[in-house]
């Protein structure tokens, strides 16, 4: 476990939520038991010191699911000064990392121009093996673990068929069959992207392709987008002036951020989706633009507060996605215009007409 997993941010919350530890522990517990089963020990350690203690021996190997956040990078370097021998396997993204149609520091900017070149030269290696698909879903929980996540793979692509009209139902923010709510179990490495691509592929084969299905493939290379950009801009995700090295002015007013935080700012739309993520570590991806665009364009709150505090809630959290995203919505990131700020009252009216999302969060 990383040493943050206990700490405290310097505006007063957790590092880690307890929403985001218990989807973390759920995932690692069903990991545990399911290598016991295979005769394999799991050891949890959190901190570096103990692998001192382990007692490696010289002809053991590592081998490990590279990752290239900052923090992960120091992490992993710190880890294989103990092992004369390792292996990493580098399969978090769909698109594979060593057959891009471009050098990595030559990866476009645009995720047009990204998706494009990746459509029609990047290469989608299969999954190594493939997980079964249950008889019969069990009703939806955000339970971690592989097993819950190939249980909502099953309801919402072959038992309920939501995946032929995603596009149509992707930016609703009430209730959980609007969008695929895959990105807990891929984010904790419960699932594959390239699992989730097999089965798109399988579901088109028995039910048909369409704009819809293709949308999820859409999905998921903007969470390959935001991978790559992380890889080649490294530290500079993180700070304010981003990857372009903008230099903007914010107000650092905790006391509006907090009023943002605990969803009490009076903007409705704001306000529901903030509750919604205090109480159960999720928010829709437009209520995430329109939150993060309150933040920074209507209270002029430094966007790396909000990213923080998305990062200590949020069970699906990722830093590629989470930071890359609220580049994007600050104008020092991505986004190909300078400037993207969200009416977050037309917003509610086109996307909660009936007000239904905003009454269940507000009630």
């Amino acid at each position: 476990m990383d040493e943050k997993y206990d700490q405290i941010h310097p505006l007063g919350f957790p590092l880690i939520d307890d929403k985001r530890k218990s989807f973390l522990d759920e995932s690692i517990q069903e990991l545990k038991n399911n290598l016991l089963r295979l005769g394999i020990k799991l050891t949890v350690i959190k901190d570096i010191n103990n692998i001192h203690d382990l007692e490696i021996l010289d002809d053991e190997i590592l081998t490990y699911q590279k990752l290239h956040g900052t923090e992960e990078l120091k992490l992993e370097l710190t880890i294989l000064t103990e092992f004369k021998e390792h292996i990493s396997f580098d399969n978090f993204t769909l698109t594979d990392a060593s057959d891009l149609p471009f050098q990595l520091e030559k990866t476009p900017e645009v995720f047009t121009s990204f998706r494009k070149k990746i459509e029609k030269y990047g290469s989608f290696q299969k999954p190594i093996t493939l997980p079964e698909i249950p008889l019969e879903s069990k009703p939806y929980h955000t339970r971690g673990g592989e097993k819950s996540a190939i249980n909502r793979l099953k309801y919402y692509f072959y038992e309920k068929q939501f995946l032929s009209k995603y596009k149509e139902t992707r930016n609703g923010m009430l209730g959980t069959d609007f969008s695929s709510r895959f990105s807990p179990w891929l984010a904790n490495g419960n699932i594959s992207a390239r699992t989730i691509y097999y089965f798109i592929k399988d579901y088109e084969k028995q039910f048909g392709s369409n704009s819809s299905t293709y949308w999820l493939i859409f999905e998921l290379l903007w969470r390959d987008f935001f991978q790559f950009q992380l890889r080649k801009h490294g530290s500079l995700f993180f700070k304010k002036s981003g990857i372009n090295g903008k230099a903007i002015t914010y107000r650092n007013n905790k006391n509006l951020f907090w009023t943002w935080a605990n969803g009490g700012t009076g903007d409705d739309l704001v306000d529901a989706n903030m509750t919604e993520l205090k109480i159960t570590g999720w928010m829709s991806n437009r209520g995430r633009q329109n939150v993060a665009s309150y933040l920074i364009h209507d209270l002029n709150i430094n966007w790396r507060w909000g990213a923080a505090w998305m990062e200590s809630q949020l069970i699906d959290y990722d830093p590629a996605s989470n930071w890359g995203n609220w580049m994007y919505i600050a104008g020092v990131g991505n986004d190909p215009r300078p400037f993207r700020k969200f009416n977050t009252q037309s917003q509610a009216e086109r996307y909660d007409p009936l007000e239904s999302y905003r009454k269940k969060w507000l009630k």
